[in-house]
């Protein structure tokens, strides 16, 4: 009888425990099975919300969206692409005090691209245009798919010459047969305003994605600028290089104060990022369009295009001026460089009329660093003839994520 009993309460025992461990794991597949249905319909808004993006045209009004409706699908309109408030970096204010901010695209030594807020789509309408606000988050990246690089370059004795190896990839991988053209431009003192020269030339990459170019009786021993530009299967990528951006007083920031009317301020750097050591700047500012075989074309700009800019009350000069490009032009690519000289030295800058006109990357929207679950989604886009990786992240503000994303 009392066997009886002890086996009846361990059989008890042993279901119980084999009920609780089966609800248990029941418990545990129920909610992995929600959890993955959660993950794939953050999946599929992703990619939604990816399509609307860039297949919506963003001038139609109450609509976000980077689609050029005069060409195919993902073809991104560029001039809504300028429009991106950018995410890479802190605002830029100008002049000092006014309160006016630029969006900081690039805002390095020698490369710039600074565009008024006031004129940019920013993150939080873009939710609102988009149905997000308060569900989802995202950050758009546009990077271009064609690496441009310069290496082993070198100067001849006097700056007589130029030698150096143009690697080109897509991908991470080499592009061969790709039609490279670089073009060299010399800065040259023109009195006290320096001056551009132009030269050119052609080559095809090998099986390493590499071509070499040397330039003979040129004179580079003040400054240079080289653009090269990367033709694979009609395709285009852009790199460039410079001997040196700054000279001991700075110099000349462009900002693009009006994207309708081209519009642009010619700063001095001492007024911008406030440099220890300033005096006057003589600068010279040289306009190239691009032709459908992008071709470097030079337009006159209007305005200040030249002078003397110079940083401090009752000195000679102004801290800034003003130039435009010309209206007939503002549908077209083109790079803006900016020569200036104090004493024997010799700065330049350069800007993009246009990101892909030096595949410039753009990021746009939230930033993912901390939520635990990411989705991603990626197309490939066309902006302005240069092909660009478009990539969404997009997380919900509503919680259930469980595995933590680093951007």
């Amino acid at each position: 009888m009392v066997s009886a009993t002890i086996d009846h309460l361990v059989a008890t025992t042993v279901l119980i425990v084999a009920f609780t461990l089966s609800m248990g794991l029941f418990s545990q597949i129920m909610q992995n099975a929600l959890l993955y249905q959660f993950h794939m319909h953050l999946a599929t808004k992703c990619s939604d919300t990816l399509d609307n993006i860039l297949l919506s045209f963003g001038k139609m009004p109450g609509i976000f969206g980077l689609g050029d409706y005069n060409l195919e699908p993902y073809t991104l309109d560029p001039t809504l692409v300028m429009k991106l408030l950018s995410a890479s970096g802190p605002l830029v204010e100008y002049p000092p005090g006014s309160g006016i901010k630029y969006s900081n695209i690039s805002f390095g030594a020698g490369d710039y691209f600074l565009v008024p807020v006031s004129q940019c789509v920013d993150y939080e309408t873009a939710q609102e245009l988009l149905g997000l606000k308060g569900l989802y988050g995202f950050r758009l990246s546009l990077t271009p798919l064609f690496r441009v690089s310069f290496t082993s370059i070198q100067e001849g004795k006097g700056g007589k010459s130029l030698s150096f190896t143009v690697v080109v990839e897509g991908s991470g991988s080499p592009v061969s047969n790709a039609n490279v053209t670089c073009r060299l431009l010399c800065i040259t003192s023109g009195g006290n305003y320096p001056i551009i020269s132009i030269k050119s030339m052609s080559k095809i990459t090998d099986s390493n994605g590499k071509a070499q170019f040397t330039f003979s009786d040129v004179d580079v021993s003040r400054n240079y600028v080289v653009v090269a530009s990367a033709d694979a299967a009609h395709f285009h990528g852009v790199g460039y290089i410079y001997k040196q951006a700054l000279t001991g007083a700075g110099n000349v920031i462009p900002f693009i104060e009006n994207m309708e009317n081209g519009m642009i301020i010619l700063a001095h750097s001492y007024d911008v990022k406030q440099f220890n050591k300033t005096s006057a700047l003589f600068y010279n500012a040289t306009y190239f369009t691009l032709d459908d075989d992008w071709n470097l074309m030079n337009v006159q700009l209007l305005g200040n295009y030249y002078g003397l800019l110079n940083y401090g009350s009752g000195t000679q000069g102004k801290t800034y001026n003003r130039t435009q490009i010309p209206a007939e032009y503002l549908g077209r690519p083109g790079i803006l460089v900016v020569t200036c000289r104090t004493g024997n030295e010799y700065g330049v800058t350069v800007m993009p009329w246009q990101i892909q006109s030096l595949s410039f990357s753009v990021e746009f929207g939230g930033n993912p660093s901390g939520w635990e679950w990411v989705a991603t989604d990626v197309r490939h886009v066309l902006i302005g003839g240069v092909p660009y990786t478009a990539k969404l992240a997009y997380w919900s503000l509503m919680g259930y994520q469980v595995a933590r994303y680093g951007w």
